[in-house]
């Protein structure tokens, strides 16, 4: 019965690990700053942000597309490199609350799917 739910753990892990890494590959052919311009973009139209304001989230998405460089590169798994990429994004979400307002912060948060699919889309080509 022991063996049985260590195997059931051990393929559970391996298809996570295959759906982690799917879910990011599309990363790996682009560099920090096409990730960063892409996210601006996206923010900039999906939240109305001034430019001012565009400019400050220029800086952090760059800065924090850098961050995640080596981890997307890295040869660690797809389930670890999932768990440092979002300690990453909570941070940079605490940088990003800083700068913008408390409604387009929500926007943010709440289109953050929107925001994944909308860089998978610009960054494919």
């Amino acid at each position: 019965m022991h063996k049985s739910k260590l195997v059931f753990t051990l393929l559970l892990s391996l298809v996570t690990s295959i759906g982690i890494a799917e879910d990011m590959s599309f990363l790996l052919t682009t560099s920090p700053n096409q990730r960063a311009e892409s996210q601006t973009r996206f923010m900039k139209n999906k939240l109305g942000l001034s430019d001012e304001t565009t400019s400050k989230v220029q800086a952090i998405n760059l800065e924090y597309a850098g961050k995640v460089e080596p981890i997307l590169k890295g040869s660690s798994m797809g389930i670890i490199k999932k768990h440092d990429i979002e300690q990453i994004q909570e941070q940079k979400d605490m940088a990003l609350q800083s700068i913008l307002t408390p409604q387009q912060f929500d926007s943010y948060n709440n289109s953050k799917d929107e925001l994944t699919e909308a860089l998978k889309k610009d960054l494919a080509h």
